[in-house]
């Protein structure tokens, strides 16, 4: 049997695509909430959520990192195959 419609994809997946896309939507979130505060906004508020901005690009940035370690490895191991 001949299998000519059979495609193979060697390409690493971006497996933490989709927590990263959900982390970023949730910094945005708390981008709108913390520019909507105004000058009336309790500081522990305003404080509270610039920390958990910087938490959240932090753990982006590595989610980042990871994945990129990910296609590495992904990639040496189609190199020995």
């Amino acid at each position: 049997m001949k299998y000519d419609n059979v495609t193979i994809d060697l390409q690493p997946r971006p497996v933490l695509q989709e927590l990263i896309e959900d982390l970023t939507n949730k910094m945005l979130a708390q981008k709108k909430v913390l520019a909507s505060c105004g000058e009336y906004a309790s500081p522990t508020l305003v404080r509270g959520l610039q920390a958990d901005i910087e938490l959240l690009d932090q753990v982006i940035e590595r989610c980042y990192a990871q994945q990129e370690l990910i296609n590495m490895r992904n990639e040496q191991l189609i190199g020995l195959n």
